[in-house]
């Protein structure tokens, strides 16, 4: 027998003089189910907190799809097929063309000003949509073209934060892009513009029906900025 072999018995000899009670190993084991048990609850709450701080921090924006999702009037317009127009930069007070003989548009602080040629033929006067407050919308103004009403002008007009790039309209299930319009620099707004189907024929009533268009304004990365469905 080694010297090693003589250590390991010598040692069972020992270990087999130590009596351990049997009051003491219960509690003992009792003591280790209760902090296996304690471990896995602690573990399991912390998962639950975790998953809950997860859904607090991203419930609103849970919410907001949940929404898009279920309401047809929050969705943005459907993207028109093919490029957006390129969008151009005029000086305050230019007189831009609207693709249509005498039809222009002129910007200025807070103005989007439209020279509606059937209204006012060789008058050099316009008119259209201002605005005072700070709060971010998207609106449109619309222009029937007669006599035959086979087209309008649709002048859709954002104001708030972020630079616009593209506009689009959505109406009875078809999208159209407009041609956006700016001031130099950071104005603040931006006009766009679109000739589309009239909103009325020539016999009928004097009011144009523009609930169910759908508006929207997007920056150069593609979020929109804004967007809205007209109602009545």
């Amino acid at each position: 027998m080694d010297t090693e072999d003589m250590v390991r018995g010598a040692l069972r000899e020992e270990a087999a003089l130590v009596a351990v009670a049997d009051w003491s190993a219960a509690p003992v084991r009792d003591h280790v189910h209760r902090q296996r048990r304690r471990r896995r609850v602690a573990v399991g709450a912390s998962a639950v907190v975790a998953a809950l701080t997860v859904l607090a921090g991203t419930g609103a924006v849970l919410s907001g799809q949940q929404e898009v999702r279920t309401s047809a009037a929050a969705r943005p317009p459907l993207l028109p097929d093919g490029p957006a127009p390129e969008a151009v930069v005029v000086e305050p007070g230019r007189q831009l063309p609207l693709d249509r003989p005498g039809w222009w548009m002129r910007l200025a602080d807070r103005e989007v000003c439209i020279h509606d040629e059937p209204a006012y033929k060789s008058d050099p006067g316009c008119g259209g949509y201002t605005w005072a407050g700070d709060a971010t919308e998207i609106t449109m103004q619309y222009y029937g073209n007669p006599p035959q009403y086979r087209e309008g002008l649709y002048n859709l007009v954002y104001h708030g934060p972020g630079k616009v790039a593209r506009m689009a309209m959505e109406r009875d299930g078809k999208s159209y892009w407009a041609t956006v319009a700016s001031l130099p620099g950071d104005p603040g707004f931006a006009a766009g513009y679109v000739w589309g189907p009239s909103q009325k024929s020539s016999d009928g009533p004097a009011a144009y029906p523009l609930d169910g268009i759908r508006l929207a304004a997007y920056d150069a990365q593609g979020r929109v900025l804004a967007s809205k469905t007209l109602s009545p």
